[in-house]
C-alpha cells in the first residue's frame, strides 16, 4: 500500500486533537502531534510558506537581536514542548522527567495545527473544535488582545 504523507500527518493530528478534547493520555497526543510536525513543517516549507519553526525564529529575532540556526532552534522547541521527552532516552538520561503534560500537549498540537492550518484552512471539524477548545482553555480573548498589540513583524506571515 501508498500513503500519502500529508494524510498520515493529518491522521495522526486528528488522533492527538481527540486526545486532547477526550481528556485521554497526553503523553500519547505530544507524540502524535510532534511526529504530524516534522512532516507537516516540511510540506509547508515545499508550498513556499512560512512554518512555525520559522516564524518562531523570526519572533526570537524581533525580540532578542539574532535568528538562531533553524535546526536548533527546531530542536529546542521540541524540547520545550515535551517532544523530545517523549522519543529519546540516552544512556545519560534519568529515568524520570519532570513534564506539565496538559500545557505541553496543547502546545504541542497548537504547533502542528498552525502548520496544518497553513496548507488546509481551519475549515476541517477536528480544526474547529481545536481552535475552540484552545480559545477557552486559554482565554481567547485576552490573547487575542495581546497579539493584535504586537508589531507585524511579530505575526505569522500568510
Amino acid at each position: 500500500m501508498r500513503y500519502y504523507k500529508h494524510d498520515i500527518a493529518r491522521a495522526q493530528l486528528e488522533t492527538a486533537v481527540s486526545i486532547i478534547l477526550n481528556g485521554q493520555d497526553r503523553s500519547s497526543a505530544i507524540t502524535l502531534a510532534g511526529a504530524a510536525s516534522s512532516i507537516l513543517d516540511a510540506f509547508v516549507r515545499r508550498a513556499g510558506k512560512e512554518a512555525f519553526v520559522d516564524y518562531a525564529r523570526r519572533v526570537h529575532e524581533a525580540q532578542v537581536g539574532f535568528t538562531p540556526k533553524r535546526k536548533s532552534y527546531a530542536h529546542h522547541i521540541d524540547k520545550t514542548l515535551g517532544v523530545i521527552a517523549h522519543k529519546h532516552l540516552s544512556q545519560d538520561d534519568p529515568d524520570t522527567v519532570d513534564l506539565d503534560l496538559e500545557k505541553m500537549a496543547v502546545d504541542a498540537v497548537a504547533r502542528a495545527i498552525h502548520d496544518y492550518v497553513s496548507l488546509n484552512g481551519q475549515e476541517d471539524p477536528f480544526v474547529k473544535a481545536f481552535l475552540q477548545y484552545a480559545w477557552v482553555h486559554s482565554d481567547g480573548e485576552k490573547v487575542l488582545k495581546e497579539y493584535n498589540a504586537k508589531p507585524d513583524r511579530m505575526k505569522p506571515r500568510t
